[in-house]
């Protein structure tokens, strides 16, 4: 999934979670006016109630599944949170080379001097990336083995003649 589509979609996730939470206070407040109802009405030495049990278990019942809906949209925007990860730490393997093998099983990569490394179990994209990348950065720490240079011979020193400058250069100096 695209970052941009999952941002979307987390943002309407969002939104409706945070309706449903609009939705179960406002339940709550309703629950408890008529919880004060109920208790004002079982108080007095009249006892006059016009079936309240109705509307406490309504109340009840609509708060709980506001707070469902919550829950769940949590557990989606997790759920969305982790795809988004897998996917990153696939799409680095994929460019960096490396590959979900069926012989050996797992994922693999061949690096530029044709050593093939395993890099872990093929449902396990988390290690594999963080394999490759400890596998990468310790080849870039290692300096490459330089080849050595064939010893030349060193050059011979040229005596300098001495420059002897033209008359004219001379009177020109003076000045």
């Amino acid at each position: 999934m695209k970052k941009q589509t999952a941002a979307a979609v987390t943002n309407a996730i969002d939104a409706k979670s945070e309706e449903a939470r609009k939705d179960a206070l406002f339940e709550l407040r309703t629950l408890k006016k008529d919880l004060a109802q109920l208790e004002k009405d079982l108080s007095a030495k009249k006892c006059e109630i016009e079936d309240p049990a109705f509307d406490l278990v309504h109340s009840a019942f609509e708060i709980f599944r506001h707070t469902q809906i919550i829950a769940e949209n949590r557990k989606l925007n997790l759920q969305i949170e982790e795809s988004l990860e897998k996917n990153s730490y696939k799409e680095y393997l994929d460019s960096k080379g490396a590959r979900v093998l069926k012989k050996p099983e797992g994922w693999h990569w061949i690096s530029p001097q044709g050593e093939m490394h395993y890099l872990g179990e093929s449902s396990d994209t988390q290690g594999a990336a963080e394999k490759l990348e400890s596998i990468m950065t310790a080849k870039r720490k290692k300096p490459a083995p330089k080849k050595a240079a064939p010893k030349k011979a060193a050059p011979q020193k040229v005596p300098k003649e001495e420059v002897v400058p033209a008359e004219g250069a001379e009177e020109n100096s003076d000045k």
